[in-house]
């Protein structure tokens, strides 16, 4: 059902946790299947993103497209 890169990333999530600290933290949820997700970031002096982190409560599909997000806007 789902593709390899998808499986890879729930079993194997990148920059899973929190930053101490955090220049940034946003949440985002949905309501009628209940996945949520937090993502911290730290961002630079020059608006450059060099940590970012999350902590996703929901499928399979929430915690692999929330640690491929992470992979994305890193840099």
């Amino acid at each position: 059902m789902y593709s390899e890169k998808v499986m890879d990333h729930f079993q194997n999530p990148r920059n899973m946790g929190e930053i101490e600290n955090a220049s940034g933290v946003g949440t985002v949820g949905n309501a009628k299947c209940g996945d949520i997700m937090r993502m911290y970031l730290d961002i630079d002096e020059n608006g450059i993103i060099q940590d970012v982190k999350f902590k996703t409560f929901g499928c399979g599909a929430a915690v692999a497209t929330s640690s491929m997000a992470t992979e994305l806007v890193k840099g």
